[in-house]
């Protein structure tokens, strides 16, 4: 007999904490292996995984999220999953296929210039496998399944974090070991979601049988042909333009300044974590709600949802960008100090992706996947454009700003690229455009204002230097708590008014005296 799915509410709670337990492990590994391998060999790290990463991507081209879609309406399809393993074998046998060829010197020198080209296949393995955890974890979001699939990733990455400091503190990190211990938490990881999923249908008293048949496979086909074919052009500009950044970036500067951007995307990544727990969800019920065609639905989790995540990536993205000086020091030190402003302008790489994000759902959601290949085709031309003018030395017209420069064309593409895809939403949803554009702002503006007091006040009183980890810690403490005074007296800036604010205020009170 089928259980009751968690709430909403419910599975969000389960995501934000298991995100919250990986914070550590982000944490750790961005203290750790900068010191540890030091600006070269983790950019040389950082570009290997990146392109592999994008190969993934590429590889996908939106089946992943299909198949989430089509799980989600339809949950006791487990035909469904056997198909997806099918797909999955093909983008491993590819990636594999594509990282020997890397091995030939021609052909690696050309695409992974000034890195070692023994890196190829052990960055193809951690790129697949992390893909594959991705997909397994929307899998069980899908049917329902969040909490326990949540509780096992949380279990895995505390004890990953801990076999790391461990390689760490014994002297035995290095650029193998990482690959080694990047392996097991991820086959770890698959393997706990996969049990998840094993526990999930026992317990709906149904089979998981994976055979699929030549009808379900030919039908199956069709219906992710459908919705993927449009998305190849997009996956396929997509793929050239970050991986020829990333190449551009290691062609002209290095693999210094690879590491010194690597390190401004691994504090970025830390910041989403907390808003990537909802997005997923938020896909499903913009899914369900679509197939209801209930516009006004898919309208309301927007409103309702984009503002508060946007202010809770900002509450991260305003403290690091005020604090990057005391975060590089933290994770990198002083051979990491070139970096400092590259983390505080990819510091608000997460504000976008967060809304980024709801938007694309939109459009996964609705099948408008044409859409979406046309935005990707117009975001390459400026896209590229803006990366080579950033990038390139000056003989070649450019700037040549270094990691400087891709965290700039970074953050300000995604800034264009999500304002457009959420007002062409705003098309055909009940949704106001300018209403969210304004929030962005003046929001965004609030939080800085009190990040840069916190840290100057700090400062002032002689608690520490401005790379000091004591001051740093104190600045959060009282930056918090304003933040938290804000949003009390402006519930607007959370996308709530005063009378939703105080029913959840009751809600909460109420939940208390059942659990007393």
């Amino acid at each position: 007999m089928q259980g009751p799915t968690p709430t909403l509410a419910r599975r969000y709670m389960f995501k934000l904490l298991a995100n919250m337990a990986s914070v550590p492990v982000y944490l750790v590994m961005e203290a750790i292996l900068p010191r540890a391998l030091g600006p070269r060999m983790y950019g040389n790290y950082s570009f290997a995984t990146n392109l592999f990463q994008q190969l993934s991507g590429f590889l996908d081209m939106g089946t992943s999220t299909c198949f989430y879609n089509a799980l989600s309406r339809r949950q006791n399809e487990s035909g469904l999953i056997g198909f997806y393993f099918r797909v999955s074998l093909l983008v491993a046998l590819i990636s594999l296929l594509a990282a020997l060829c890397m091995l030939i010197p021609a052909m690696g020198g050309l695409l992974m210039p000034d890195v070692p080209l023994w890196l190829a296949p052990l960055a193809a393995l951690w790129a697949f496998l992390t893909w594959w955890g991705r997909v397994l974890r929307s899998m069980n979001d899908a049917v329902g399944a969040t909490v326990p699939s949540e509780m096992a990733r949380t279990l895995i990455s505390l004890l990953a974090v801990v076999l790391l400091a461990g390689l760490f503190w014994s002297d035995q990190l290095n650029i193998h070991t990482l690959f080694a211990q990047q392996y097991f938490m991820l086959g770890a990881t698959a393997l706990g979601y996969w049990l998840v999923t094993r526990r999930h249908w026992r317990e709906r008293d149904q089979a998981l049988r994976l055979h699929v048949s030549g009808t379900q496979s030919r039908a199956y086909c069709r219906e992710f042909f459908d919705y993927s074919h449009p998305l190849f052009v997009q996956a396929l500009l997509s793929f050239l333009l970050l991986t020829a950044e990333r190449w551009l970036l290691q062609w002209f500067d290095g693999s210094a300044e690879q590491g010194f951007f690597a390190l401004s995307q691994k504090v970025s990544m830390a910041c989403f974590l907390f808003v990537s727990a909802m997005t997923p969800l938020i896909m499903r019920e913009l899914s369900i709600a679509w197939g209801r065609n209930d516009r006004e639905t898919m309208a309301r989790l927007l409103t309702r949802f984009a503002p508060l995540l946007y202010v809770v990536a900002a509450y991260f993205s305003c403290f690091t960008l005020a604090e990057a000086p005391a975060l590089v020091n933290i994770f990198g030190g002083a051979q990491f100090a070139a970096a400092v402003l590259p983390v505080q302008i990819m510091a608000l790489y997460p504000l976008h992706q967060a809304y980024g994000q709801l938007a694309g759902s939109v459009f996964h959601a609705t099948s408008r996947t044409r859409v979406l290949r046309n935005i990707a085709a117009l975001e390459c031309v400026y896209g590229f454009a803006a990366a080579w003018f950033l990038l390139a030395p000056r003989e070649f017209l450019g700037l040549n700003l270094g990691a400087v420069g891709l965290a700039l064309k970074t953050v300000g593409v995604q800034c264009l690229t999500v304002n457009l895809y959420l007002w062409l939403a705003s098309r055909f949803l009940p949704l106001s455009f300018w209403r969210n554009l304004a929030h962005q702002i003046w929001s965004l503006a609030a939080l800085a204002l009190l990040a840069f007091a916190c840290r100057d006040l700090t400062i002032r009183l002689g608690i520490g230097d401005l790379d000091s980890a004591g001051r740093f810690l104190v600045s959060g403490v009282l930056y918090s708590l304003l933040c938290l005074s804000l949003c009390l007296a402006v519930p607007r800036m959370l996308g709530l008014s005063r009378r939703e604010l105080r029913e959840i205020f009751i809600r909460l009170k109420k939940s208390r005296k059942r659990a007393a």
